[in-house]
């Protein structure tokens, strides 16, 4: 019979899915939240992936990639449904699961009030399933329902508007910061302001614009996996280019997040002169936070990607990785004259190769380790952030700029 239905793998709980790492399996859960990771071109936005987090009656909250777009589009946030052939990953530390190509998606009840009602009863009776599927689903519902209170907030929370104003006069950058206590509270505010308020990294996703990416390089563009599963080598390459130092537009608008409608601003608006300093500046990227109400992406511009990495300016990340790439090579030059060069030759490049360590602080492997703290999801305490908030914008087009970020002390009792 599971051949017969293209089924992969067991229908297992969530609590189990560490034991079926790398393997094709099922889930029956109710949806969370969906929210697209997408950026925009000139020609209009690309929706690259679509991150939901689930849940049922064994595990609260797991996240899921779906990396289809159809199918990214079918899951909707207060639905329960069956997801077929995903398959179980680990990054590090953290589980999660994503989809293949021959994965799908079945809506068993469509809607989050409908859950709250006596038609789901009957609804379930009627589904044709099997009869543990049929099970699961009676028992995730009944999950639900006791969950009332916390989960049916948080799935209407996907329901509202979000009604973005224009506007046709400066804002007044001296408004005063509100203080939020969720970020449901951040995501619906429809006037421009300051917000202020905890919570954790999940994802940095950087725009990649100024080159083509093959179907399996689109990957590159999600910082965490390729920190935790490749040790990328070419990550400072990607995250640093050409700008400027105060307002963060890359030089060429080629290269990297389209800041001003596609193009860089002429004059500087951050430059007491308004002129451009240019030096090497951390590529503009979009950093997803999240708490247990919602996940929305914060814009990172230039002097917000340094506090966020300690207060290392790009410019240092990026000759420090120049030096250990020299290093490397030195190093392996010294292997190849082991075999065609004399005592003497060795002796003299074993020389550059320590005094090149000795002037390596290799503030590039401190910046990496940096990164992967911030991005070990589940493990840290909730940051404290302050962003600008412009309602005349989308969020994946800079509506939530991040200003400022730091670590919440706690208080001694």
């Amino acid at each position: 019979m599971a051949s017969a239905i293209g089924w992969y793998g067991p229908l297992i709980d969530l609590c189990n899915a560490s034991s079926h790492v790398a393997e094709f399996v099922q889930f029956l859960v109710f949806v969370h939240k969906s929210t697209p990771v997408q950026y925009k071109l000139l020609q209009g936005g690309e929706v690259v992936r679509t991150d939901i987090q689930v849940g049922d009656d064994t595990r609260r909250f797991f996240s899921i990639s779906v990396w289809q777009k159809k199918m990214g589009s079918e899951i909707v946030a207060g639905s329960v449904g069956l997801l077929q052939n995903v398959k179980v990953t680990r990054f590090g530390d953290f589980v999660e699961a994503r989809t293949v190509q021959c994965s799908s998606f079945r809506c068993l009840v469509d809607s989050n009030k409908f859950l709250f009602s006596g038609g789901a009863d009957s609804l379930i009776e009627e589904i044709r399933v099997s009869i543990a599927t049929k099970e699961k689903l009676r028992k995730v519902v009944q999950w639900v329902r006791r969950s009332e209170p916390t989960i049916s907030n948080t799935g209407s929370q996907s329901y509202k508007k979000k009604n973005l104003t224009s506007i046709n006069w400066a804002v007044n950058e001296d408004t005063q910061s509100q203080h939020c206590f969720s970020l449901s509270d951040v995501l619906y505010m429809t006037s421009s302001c300051k917000a202020k308020f905890s919570a954790s990294v999940g994802e940095i996703f950087l725009p990649v614009t100024w080159k083509s990416l093959n179907e399996i390089e689109v990957e590159r563009r999600f910082i965490k996996q390729r920190l935790c599963t490749m040790g990328d080598n070419y990550l400072a390459d990607d995250l640093i280019c050409s700008g400027c130092q105060h307002c963060g537009a890359p030089l060429s608008s080629e290269l990297g997040f389209n800041i001003a409608q596609g193009t860089n601003p002429l004059y500087c608006p951050k430059s007491s002169n308004h002129i451009h300093t240019i030096s090497l500046i951390y590529r503009p990227f979009m950093l997803y936070v999240w708490d247990d109400s919602e996940y929305i992406p914060l814009l990172v511009t230039n002097k917000q990607a340094e506090v966020l990495f300690g207060n290392i300016s790009a410019e240092n990340v990026y000759s420090s990785f120049r030096r250990v790439k020299d290093v490397q090579t030195l190093e392996y030059n010294k292997v190849q004259e082991q075999k065609l060069c004399a005592a003497e030759a060795i002796s003299q490049n074993d020389a550059r190769a320590h005094q090149q360590r000795k002037q390596t602080r290799n503030t590039y492997l401190i910046w990496l380790i940096l990164l992967k703290s911030i991005l070990q999801q589940r493990k840290n305490s909730p940051l404290r952030f302050q962003v600008r908030v412009d309602p005349s914008k989308d969020s994946e087009n800079g509506r939530f700029e991040l200003l400022s970020m730091s670590i919440p002390c706690p208080v001694a009792t």
